[in-house]
């Protein structure tokens, strides 16, 4: 289990996930651990539907964005410099928005790494272990095609927006820099 770069042994997963041993606790140990791995599961169930909740926005954002500059961009250089610098002004934007969508991947797939670590503490004193035996047969050793996790693919989803953002706004300079491009565009 990875805590802000710190690896923490079983031993203090332990030591600090169940903190009260069953003996000292008393006769309502199982149940109140059965409760509240409920709620370990159903927080992190939740935690992918805010994660769905959070790509839907920045992919609605940057879909309303690119649609903005193509419509900057088709005003035609009737207007000027002006379209092609906001042309750039808002691919930069889209940039910058890129950079949180990747960051907040990153957020929630440290969030769910911990939370699911936590889930398979708590499985190891239940009588069935279904997420411990689901991540098991996904494992390499037990497939022989390999299972692509979803945060790997969705991390390159704000790259390649962010290389269009930048293709566009280097074209864009580059139209303005050079009267030569835009002679030819008019």
């Amino acid at each position: 289990m990875t805590k802000m770069g710190n690896e923490i042994s079983d031993d203090e997963m332990k030591s600090r996930l169940f903190a009260i041993d069953e003996k000292t606790y008393g006769s309502n140990y199982k149940k109140h651990l059965l409760v509240q791995y409920r709620l370990c599961v159903e927080m992190a169930d939740r935690n992918s539907t805010r994660r769905a909740a959070s790509n839907n926005f920045f992919l609605s954002a940057n879909t309303l964005l690119l649609t903005a500059i193509g419509i900057l961009s088709g005003l035609g250089f009737g207007f000027g410099a002006f379209n092609l610098w906001w042309v750039v002004l808002t691919s930069l934007a889209g940039v910058l928005l890129c950079w949180a969508w990747s960051v907040t991947i990153r957020s929630y797939r440290d969030l769910s790494r911990a939370k699911f670590a936590v889930i398979n503490a708590i499985e190891r004193k239940l009588p069935a272990a279904a997420f411990c035996m689901e991540w098991a047969c996904l494992s390499p050793d037990s497939r022989t095609d390999r299972y692509l996790e979803l945060t790997r693919v969705e991390r390159y989803v704000p790259m390649i927006f962010a290389f269009l953002y930048l293709t566009l706004a280097v074209a864009g300079i580059i139209l303005y820099s050079y009267p030569f491009f835009s002679n030819l565009l008019n």
